[in-house]
């Protein structure tokens, strides 16, 4: 054979294989379709929703993972929700939360500028509702609908802190304000409010949300008074020589007052009765000694040192005056009882021993924690893991501050290290 006609035979069978391949691709094409693509998951870009089917809504301009149906054009997100979800990412001072028979709100103030954003349990987008500058608000507490907070704030080159009450209200835009400024600068709210006593030195809210309790120091130690959310109609309740007070609010009837203690000074758990002002002593002395009441007021967690500067936990019950002894070890800070389920309370728990002199350097920062989430039932002692929290975040986190909806499906929380915000589905992750 000529060279010519063996060329010729090449490209034959070159042409002839080709259009088997292309035959062969379109064929495959009709019968196994591609899947499309979809988007990464963006773990940081919301709060993660209360239904339990996923999630309806507008779609968010952080997030790509919507398909569009048939029925009107309603959005809906194609990716699981995860149950461990990061609110936010900068640091918080303080947040609050509320549910309605649909969904529930999370409202929550930068540390640093003050803003205010809101996240909902139908959307993945954050909402900023307030851009008025209140820098370094430590710590809030919100009132029921989470329209008003109250909470120290460091003003200027002072080192004493300022307790002021805020409240959001309706900002008005002119349609005109659109054209000069970017729609990103408007906001639905603008924060107004004022100082609360300058001697101010402990504040709680009630389980209601409707009344605060405020500490107030003077010339011969505090005062005690209870008043409305706002700071008004304010009535004295009792006086004591003594100033050094952790307080709060957990039950209608019961506020409690612990005297702050070390390692190696006792404390006492005092029950105050929020209309006659009359104190009782529950627990004590303890040295180190923390501890959260129950909404019902029946039963206490509480920690307090150990003979060898470690953690001891128990659970008291009032009305029989005894101790029941918890396998965990941790920190009644890091614990927050049930307000649906008013036996269980749910608790960060160290996955692992730190040594340290507790709660002495965890109070200083100088021993950080790495925390599992587990549940105790305070009438059978049962214990069960919630969440290991290790491997379901991207940091290690430190928890405190924690917070509960009023139906027992989300737990909130903050990251001690960084001043994170974050939320836990407790449905899910049972």
């Amino acid at each position: 054979m000529s060279s010519k006609s063996t060329v010729k035979l090449i490209i034959f069978l070159v042409l002839i294989a080709a259009i088997l391949g292309v035959g062969y691709w379109l064929y495959m094409l009709k019968t196994h379709p591609a899947a499309l693509p979809t988007s990464p998951t963006n773990g940081s870009g919301g709060f993660a929703p209360l239904s339990r089917s996923g999630i309806s809504g507008q779609t968010s301009s952080s997030t790509s993972n919507y398909k569009t149906t048939n029925n009107g054009g309603v959005a809906q997100q194609t990716n699981p929700i995860p149950v461990l979800r990061l609110l936010s990412d900068t640091p918080v001072g303080g947040y609050g939360a509320s549910t309605t028979a649909s969904t529930t709100l999370v409202r929550w103030i930068d540390r640093g500028r003050g803003n205010i954003y809101e996240a909902k349990g139908n959307t993945l987008a954050i909402a900023t509702l307030s851009n008025t500058l209140l820098p370094k608000v430590y710590n809030s507490i919100w009132n029921k609908a989470i329209t008003a907070f109250i909470g120290p704030t460091i003003q200027g080159d002072s080192e004493t802190p300022t307790y002021i009450y805020a409240e959001l209200n309706n900002q008005a835009i002119a349609p005109a304000a659109t054209s000069t400024r970017s729609i990103q600068t408007l906001t639905p709210f603008s924060l107004k409010g004022r100082s609360l006593p300058s001697n101010t030195i402990g504040y709680a809210v009630s389980p209601q949300k409707d009344k605060l309790f405020t500490l107030v120091q003077d010339t011969n130690g505090s005062v005690g008074y209870v008043s409305n959310f706002d700071g008004t109609k304010t009535a004295q309740i009792f006086t004591t020589p003594l100033t050094q007070f952790n307080v709060d609010w957990p039950s209608t009837n019961i506020i409690t007052l612990i005297n702050k203690g070390t390692a190696d000074r006792a404390s006492y758990l005092y029950f105050v009765d929020p209309k006659t002002g009359v104190w009782k002593k529950v627990i004590g002395p303890m040295n180190g000694l923390s501890a959260k009441v129950s909404v019902d007021g029946k039963k206490v967690f509480f920690s307090a040192s150990g003979n060898n500067s470690d953690i001891v936990s128990g659970i008291y019950n009032v009305a029989s005056s005894t101790m029941m002894d918890v396998v965990l070890r941790t920190l009644a800070e890091k614990c927050v009882w049930g307000n649906f389920y008013k036996d269980v309370v749910y608790c960060a728990v160290p996955f692992q021993n730190f040594p340290g002199t507790y709660p002495d350097d965890w109070y200083r920062g100088t021993v950080s924690t790495i925390d599992k989430v587990w549940q105790v039932n305070s009438v059978t002692g049962e214990t069960k893991l919630v969440a290991p929290i290790i491997g379901q975040a991207d940091r290690v986190i430190d928890m405190f501050n924690l917070g509960i909806d009023d139906k027992d499906n989300f737990l909130f929380f903050m990251n001690k290290n960084d001043l994170s915000l974050w939320s836990l589905d407790l449905v899910r992750s049972h």
